[in-house]
């Protein structure tokens, strides 16, 4: 936990909204605990007191994110620790892919209806396809259920209906493809025979005088196994006319039973230049067929290539139990065997927060977070070490900060890093600000997560300056002196001078640079200054940080020659 206050602490939070929960609904409460489970939990903090004088700012928790609006790849989770904490965010970032022809999330906010991010293909949803929120979701905020509740067996007609939109969409009528790709995540709530998780039928024309038959491509449970079955949809490359003897029809099959009530991530991929197509369950091989006319790689036979009927449209969920996350159809074949859940790294930064003085020290800054792991549970969990956010897997959170007493002018601010409950040095300004970038297990599972900061600062005023100063005019020169400062924390003093009032800084061609450290010391002397040149002079203290006063009252002295 955080430090206890001192006696004469102050303490304050900024008035920060909470943001709304993230779309979605929370499951029951076992479905809860067998799903959101948290991996590790650390507490990095200073020491268990404040000292006299310091004050803290508090982030996160009860006060909120709000502050920290600047994200790249970070969202607030609300299901982790009693507040919302900052962690890397599931959301599919990949629509700026070139070669996605449809992608559908499913992370609608409230009710409205699911679309394609890509605008090739349209959507008509039935109330048999319902929203799943981000607790039960794979990827980002939410899933689509089918079949109402997951131990109960439909027989719901068409819940999803995908139409191409356009000759741009990859399954548009009559067109021919190359190299594609279809995945899916999938959470069976049981394997039934019979289930069909996707599928797309259409009209190919079979020949002259008219006639067609039926194109399909579809995904099914038989036996605790997923097949997909591929009728009329490989054609020698050949004139329309001859298509109608020169079909391939292709049956994949996963060889590892599919576990009810998990996700697993299904891939289809097809390479136009061999005829291969693999199926992925996780990313292992589980079946693999050749669109030749050998049935075979390695250059034996003619390679057969899809080719898109007419009046076509996909099916998704019907006479399915369960819910799918993450639909995909990519007009290349997909290297990547399983996406990952977490992007490389996450960035958030806060505005400006105003300490509210110049030259504010910020002591040091207290943290508490961890890292999270939706499907793997407690097997992760540990405690961090000596402040570190470096967590087992690689998942990891570094932290910036950067001072300024301006809050539009940052450009002689560099950011630095630091460690959560140590001591910074000399940071110091009236605005600062925070950063912090996250980095995902090796896994790409794993997320660190940070649940709230404190800004541990001073506002301890410098010291004040000699209540007196006195002057004696010498011959090109002036012996300063003064009385020392009443406060205790005075570790030297400042003198400046120049020869205009308030304008001290510059350099006298002759008597060298203003201001003069004098150190401890209640007098100087300074020499070669030029006679018959008013001269004005003020002394500050300073404390032990360096960090200056107020000037003294202001005295002007004429240095005159002694003799003629």
């Amino acid at each position: 936990m955080f430090w206890d206050r001192g006696p004469s602490v102050t303490v304050r939070g900024p008035t920060l909204l909470q943001p709304d929960s993230p779309a979605g609904c929370l499951p029951a409460p076992a479905l809860l605990r067998a799903l959101l489970l948290i991996a590790a939990a650390i507490f990095v903090s200073a020491p268990p007191a404040f000292g006299l004088g310091e004050e803290v700012l508090k982030f996160g928790g009860e006060a909120g994110w709000r502050q920290f609006g600047v994200r790249e790849g970070v969202t607030e989770l609300s299901n982790v620790r009693a507040h919302r904490v900052l962690a890397l965010s599931s959301v599919d970032r990949r629509h700026d892919d070139p070669s996605l022809d449809m992608a559908l999330s499913f992370d609608e906010d409230g009710a409205a209806p699911f679309s394609d991010s890509t605008g090739h293909y349209t959507l008509l949803a039935s109330e048999a396809a319902r929203k799943a929120g981000f607790a039960l979701a794979r990827f980002g905020t939410g899933a689509v259920i089918f079949g109402g509740a997951l131990n109960t067996a439909t027989n719901a007609a068409a819940p999803i209906v995908i139409m191409a939109d356009g000759e741009d969409a990859l399954f548009s009528a009559g067109r021919n493809l190359g190299d594609f790709s279809i995945g899916l995540w999938l959470y069976p709530g049981g394997m039934e025979n019979g289930e069909e998780l996707l599928s797309w039928t259409a009209s190919v024309e079979a020949g002259g005088a008219g006639a067609y038959k039926n194109q399909s491509l579809g995904c099914f449970v038989s036996k605790n196994r997923i097949e997909w079955e591929i009728k009329n949809f490989f054609f020698a490359q050949k004139t329309k006319e001859d298509r109608s003897a020169d079909s391939i029809d292709l049956k994949l099959v996963s060889f590892t039973p599919i576990v009810p009530k998990l996700w697993s991530y299904h891939l289809i991929r097809f390479d136009a230049e061999t005829g291969l197509m693999e199926y992925l369950v996780n990313g292992v091989l589980e079946d693999l067929a050749y669109a030749t006319s050998s049935g075979s790689g390695g250059g034996s036979g003619d390679v057969f290539l899809p080719v898109i009927g007419e009046r076509g449209g996909f099916i998704l969920g019907r006479r399915f139990n369960g819910m799918i996350d993450s639909f995909r159809i990519y007009k290349r074949f997909v290297e990547q065997a399983v996406p990952r859940r977490y992007p490389q790294s996450g960035r958030v930064r806060s505005v400006p927060i105003d300490l509210g003085a110049q030259n504010c020290t910020v002591l040091r800054i207290g943290a508490a977070g961890g890292a999270y792991n939706m499907f793997k549970g407690s097997r992760q969990s540990r405690s961090g070490d000596a402040g570190a956010f470096d967590f087992p897997g690689g998942a990891q959170i570094q932290f910036f900060i950067r001072a300024s007493d301006s809050r539009y002018s940052w450009d002689g601010a560099v950011w630095r890093t630091f460690t959560p409950g140590e001591p910074l040095g000399t940071v110091r300004g009236r605005y600062i600000e925070l950063a912090a970038s996250f980095y995902p297990g090796g896994d790409a599972e794993t997320t660190p997560y940070l649940e709230e900061l404190s800004v541990v600062f001073s506002r301890k005023a410098p010291p004040a300056p000699p209540s007196y100063i006195g002057a004696k005019v010498k011959d090109g020169g002036v012996e300063l002196s003064w009385k020392p400062s009443r406060d205790e924390n005075a570790a030297g003093y400042i003198v400046y001078y120049g020869v205009a009032s308030g304008e001290y800084f510059g350099e006298d061609a002759s008597a060298g640079p203003s201001p003069i450290d004098a150190g401890k010391r209640l007098s100087i002397s300074i020499d070669k200054l030029v006679n018959g040149v008013l001269y004005f002079f003020s002394v500050s203290s300073y404390d032990d940080l360096g960090q200056p006063g107020d000037y003294s009252r202001e005295i002007s002295v004429r240095p005159l020659r002694m003799t003629e």
